[in-house]
Parts: structure tokens; C-alpha cells; sequence
């Protein structure tokens, strides 16, 4: 975030360096006005105003001569024309002390792309008529020249602003901060006209070159690149731009190291602009071009704005490029540097108290405990099934009723089997008869046979007499309905074998732990625990473990394994069903490997997944 930040701040600066700005400028402004006095003979004082948004005339932007006031009569003028949108002339003003002297005062628009940019007032000697004409004909004329240096103002401006944004996209787009330094002095060489731009890092001790324009390789032991590093060096260690020939630098720089690389390369001038940072500094440019082309103010400028931006692409370029072994050093380092540092209080209480806790939890042991989701079952739970295919008819329980033993839970339809019932005992009658006749013509073969199918008729009027008893759904115990509800679903058709309604006992529980796979070694039978039920968190219930069930469950993305373990102590606030969280009681352990003992155990699975 602050590089990014960082970043935004420099390419915001360097585009707003080249944003076409509205009205005149300065020095354009300067310049125009000594050349306009050299021609007129006679001029007393001349001055140029710019023009706010408001069209008035408040800001003095040059005079002539340059150390002359800023005189209210000139600004009075300059306020008269901007009214009337028109020249103006002014024969036999006095100025001066005790207004003894006498001049002419002549007030003139400038106008670019037809729009008043400026006004030009000169105080001449006093002049005819023709001649204030002339002088006024030739500020007009003159101010067609301002208008033409504007625009190549404008337009070197919107070429430097392209030139700054295509510098930032090649940048970005290369692979390493190597590749992207090499792109940089190439775009910079052909972009200012020079023989050569070097741009070198700072390495802690020194500055090292890394890029030469239109230069694949660098051979770092030659004599050259030697000069050239020590040219950088020269004004790293002044901390200031030096060009040289030395027309724009500070008297008392040191430039013997500039001179020494003209002298051996054969350049007539350089110029060396220092790369910051953003933690100071971070290297140097140096463009080197013939005898014939010197460094102006304004490259001077642009190159300084040029450097501030290059220099902060090529950091986070750096910075991109580091080993996870550089960064970690580098963050420890920042920490360091603000703990120690004579601010940051905050930070500095926070680090102690950090340490004074680590040295606590190395120190001193506690309670290691593992904790795990619980639910509350019965210890016995009795099923009742439906015997056949049918339809519930009545239900008269449902889960959570309190029930006792024989109380009728359901009622299923029995009218099938009553009817089943009726045809077999119809058979029995049937067969009976048949019986008789038999025995009183003492057909003993008869009566065989009708015997034996009075058997098979009786079994089978039992079997639909025991299924039709077994459509009254009892209660087995004295307990609870755990499972099914039929009051809402009378009607509801049941498959054999079907398990419609679960009942467990109010005596007796279990409590069923699920402990996650990373903690499961160390519970064993006997160990004891604490549990919190959801539904009663102000109450605290012993438990000890009984059984591990060796079988691990997967579920909702976790796998772990079941333990069941009994209260120690009844109660009858407890039901099946309730849920909550058990906390098994492993020992005393250090602090330290309590709250990390988690984390490592994962690390150590991942790093042997992985390879490591």
C-alpha cells in the first residue's frame, strides 16, 4: 500500500509538470518584455500582468527593468485595458517624487488563441501621437511572437507528458528491475539527444552502475564505467545535482570527478541527477552529450522530475524481485528500527508486553485441555418398526413426550388383517365341518388330510393375529420419545421394517464427543472432562471417558472420531438430543505449547505433504 502510494505521488507530480498550464508564463512573459524595451527607445519602466479567471489584472508577472518597483500607475493602466478590452493610451502623466517627471503611458491586450492572456504597459518619454501609435503597432505585433512561443510551450509539454507515460508502461511491462533500468536510460538518451545516459544503484557502500544506454553488457572493471561510478559518487556525496561545465552549479560543488569523465570520454557536458528513494538514496543518472549541446535550466528540471519518478519504479521493481529469506530481513529490520527509535510509544509498550508474555508462557505450565462438540444420548434406545406395509391411523406420542411402558405410542390401520383374519377363520370353520362329516363316516383318509389343512388354516389365522396385535405401537420402558412425530402425517403409508418412533430411558445417558483427528491421541479411557450444554450454559457437568470408537467420521470438511463418555453424576435436567461442548482435561503442559502445539502439528502434516 505505501509503494503503491509512493508511486502515485511521483508519476501525479511528473504529470502535473507536464498539464498544458492556462494564461502566460513567467518567464516567457520576462523575456518577451527586455526584448520589446531594447527596441522601443525611451521606456522608463515597463511591466506585464497576467489575467485571473475572472478576466481582472492582478498578478505582476515581469518588469523591466528587473529590479524596478512595482509601480501602482502601471497596474492602473493594465486595469483600464482589461475593462475595456482595448488599448490604451495615456500623453503627459507625472510620476516619480513630487511628481516632477513626465512620461507617456501605453497599455496593450496579449492576446493568444484570440483570448486575453496578458497586458503589457510601458512608461515612455513623452511621444506624439504617430509615435504612440508605432510603439502600440509594435507591441501588437510583438505579442503574435508571445503567442507562438505558448504554443511551443504547450506542445513540448504534451510531448513530455507522452514521453512520461509511455516510460512508466515500458517500465512496468519488463521482467526485472535490470531489464526495466536498461529501458529507462535507452527511452532517456533518445528522447533528450544525448551520446550516453548511465544509471547506477547505491549498494550501501557505493553507487554501482547497472544500465548503459544501447549497451547489452557491462564489464564493471573498466576504466569507464570506473569514472563514471565515481562521477555518481561525487554527487551522492554532495547530495546535489552537478552539471558540468559548471554554469548552472553551485560555486562551491566539487565537480573534479565530472571533469575527469569528459576529459577521458571525450563529452563536452553532463549532468548528474540523484535517484531518492523511499528510504533515501537510491542511485544516479548521468547524461553525457557533445561539445555542442549544453543542460539548460529547464532540462535540468524535467531530468530532476524524471529521476524522482524513475527512481521509485525501479525500487518497487527491486523490491518485487527479493528472496522470502531478504524480505523477512528487511521487516525485521523496519520493526527493529521502530522499536528502538526515539517514537512509535505505542509500538515499543506493545513489543514489551509481547516479550514479557512469550517468557510467561515458556516459564510457567497450565492445564492442557481438549475441546470438542458433545450432544447427549440415551444409553438403550429401543426402536419400534412397523411390522407390515400400511397406513398410521392414530398417533398418540410424539418426540419428546415422556411416555410409560405399555402406553400406546400409534395405532396403524388393521382393517386388511381384520379382514385376513375373517377369511381364515371362515377356512377354520370351513374345514371344520368337513372335520365332522369326516369323523362320523369314519373316513380315516379324510379325516387325515382335513386335519392337516386345519393346522396350516389355524397357522395362519395366528400369524395375521399376532401381525394385528403388533398395530398397537407400545412403549417397551418407562422414558422418553426421542425420534417420531405422526400427529401431523396421519394417513402416512410405513414399509416393513420401517423405524417410526425411538424411545430411550430418563435414568440413563451418554455423551458423545466428537474429537478432531489432531487431538484424539491423547484421550484414553478414564480420562475426565468438563460439559456445557447449550441450553444450559450456567450449569457445568462432570463426564469421564468410556470408549474410543476407532472409526474416524468425516463431515462439513473436518474428520474426526467419536468418544463416548458417562456423567458422573445423573440429573434430570439433561435430555437426549441436547448438544454442547466438552472440555477433556490431558495434563499439565507450558503454556507455549498449548497455543501452538495446533498450529505446528498442522505445519509438520503440510511440510511432509508437500515434500519439505
Amino acid at each position: 500500500m505505501c509503494e503503491s502510494w509512493e508511486l502515485q505521488v511521483s508519476v501525479s507530480h511528473i504529470v502535473s509538470q507536464s498539464q498544458i498550464e492556462p494564461g502566460l508564463p513567467a518567464e516567457i512573459a520576462r523575456s518577451w518584455l527586455v526584448w520589446q524595451c531594447k527596441m522601443v527607445a525611451g521606456v522608463i519602466h515597463g511591466a506585464i500582468f497576467a489575467t485571473n479567471v475572472e478576466g481582472e489584472s492582478n498578478k505582476w508577472l515581469a518588469s523591466w527593468p528587473q529590479d524596478g518597483d512595482q509601480d501602482p500607475m502601471l497596474l492602473a493602466i493594465a486595469e483600464d485595458v482589461i475593462e475595456g478590452n482595448n488599448a490604451v493610451r495615456h500623453s503627459s502623466e507625472h510620476y516619480g517624487s513630487g511628481n516632477l517627471g513626465t512620461c507617456d503611458l501605453i497599455g496593450c491586450p496579449l492576446l493568444a488563441a484570440n483570448e486575453v492572456v496578458g497586458v503589457v504597459v510601458l512608461m515612455i518619454s513623452p511621444r506624439s501621437d504617430s509615435q504612440q501609435f508605432a510603439i502600440l503597432q509594435l507591441l501588437q505585433w510583438g505579442s503574435t511572437w508571445i503567442e507562438k512561443l505558448i504554443e511551443q510551450r504547450l506542445s513540448y509539454q504534451q510531448e513530455f507528458g507522452s514521453f512520461t507515460t509511455n516510460l512508466i508502461a515500458t517500465v512496468l511491462g519488463q521482467a526485472s528491475y535490470r531489464q526495466a533500468a536498461l529501458e529507462i536510460v535507452n527511452l532517456l538518451a533518445d528522447n533528450f539527444d544525448c551520446e550516453r545516459v548511465s544509471l547506477g544503484l547505491h549498494n550501501g557502500v557505493s553507487i554501482v552502475v547497472i544500465a548503459l544506454s544501447h549497451v547489452e553488457r557491462i564489464d564493471p572493471r573498466t576504466q569507464m564505467v570506473r569514472r563514471i561510478e565515481a562521477a555518481m559518487e561525487e554527487a551522492a556525496d554532495q547530495s546535489s545535482t552537478i552539471v558540468e561545465p559548471s554554469g548552472s552549479n553551485d560555486a562551491s560543488l566539487i565537480t573534479r570527478a565530472h571533469q575527469e569523465l569528459l576529459t577521458h570520454e571525450g563529452f563536452g557536458a553532463s549532468c548528474t541527477v540523484l535517484l531518492e528513494g523511499r528510504k533515501g538514496l537510491l542511485g544516479a543518472l548521468i547524461f553525457e552529450r557533445d561539445v555542442a549541446s549544453l543542460f539548460d535550466s529547464e532540462f535540468i528540471a524535467n531530468a530532476g522530475s524524471l529521476a524522482s519518478l524513475t527512481g521509485r519504479l525501479l525500487e518497487i521493481k527491486q523490491r518485487d524481485e527479493r528472496s522470502i529469506f531478504s524480505r523477512c530481513k528487511e521487516v525485521l529490520k523496519d520493526f527493529a528500527t521502530q522499536v528502538t527509535g526515539p517514537s512509535n510509544f505505542r509500538l515499543k509498550m506493545s513489543s514489551v508486553c509481547a516479550v514479557l508474555l512469550l517468557l510467561v508462557s515458556v516459564v510457567f505450565s497450565g492445564e492442557h485441555r481438549v475441546t470438542a462438540p458433545a450432544s447427549i444420548e440415551g444409553a438403550v434406545r429401543y426402536m419400534l418398526v412397523a411390522p407390515h406395509k400400511g397406513f398410521v391411523e392414530q398417533a398418540y406420542a410424539r418426540a419428546g413426550d415422556m411416555v410409560k411402558e405399555g402406553q400406546l405410542i400409534a395405532q396403524l390401520d388393521d382393517r386388511a388383517l381384520q379382514l385376513e383374519l375373517q377369511k381364515w377363520q371362515g377356512e377354520i370353520n370351513k374345514l371344520q365341518n368337513v372335520y365332522q362329516e369326516a369323523l362320523a363316516l369314519r373316513n380315516r383318509a379324510k379325516l387325515g388330510i382335513t386335519i392337516a389343512q386345519l393346522d396350516q388354516v389355524k397357522a395362519e389365522f395366528e400369524l395375521v393375529e399376532g401381525q394385528l396385535g403388533r398395530t398397537r405401537l407400545t412403549s417397551p420402558i418407562d422414558g422418553i420419545v426421542v425420534r417420531g412425530d405422526y400427529s401431523q402425517a396421519l394417513g402416512a403409508p410405513v414399509d416393513t421394517g420401517q423405524v417410526l418412533f425411538e424411545v430411550a430411558p430418563l435414568e440413563r445417558y451418554q455423551v458423545v464427543l466428537e474429537v478432531d483427528e489432531f487431538d484424539v491421541a491423547g484421550i484414553a479411557a478414564g480420562k475426565s472432562g468438563q460439559l456445557i450444554i447449550a441450553a444450559l450454559p450456567g450449569s457445568t457437568f462432570a463426564v469421564s471417558v468410556q470408549k474410543i470408537i476407532p472409526v474416524t467420521v468425516s463431515s462439513e470438511g473436518r474428520n474426526y472420531f467419536l468418544v463416548e463418555a458417562t456423567l458422573d453424576e445423573p440429573t434430570a435436567l439433561l435430555r437426549p438430543g441436547m448438544e454442547g461442548v466438552a472440555k477433556v482435561t490431558m495434563g499439565q503442559r507450558k503454556l507455549i505449547w498449548i497455543w501452538t502445539h495446533s498450529v505446528v502439528d498442522r505445519l509438520r502434516v503440510w511440510f511432509w505433504f508437500t515434500g519439505f
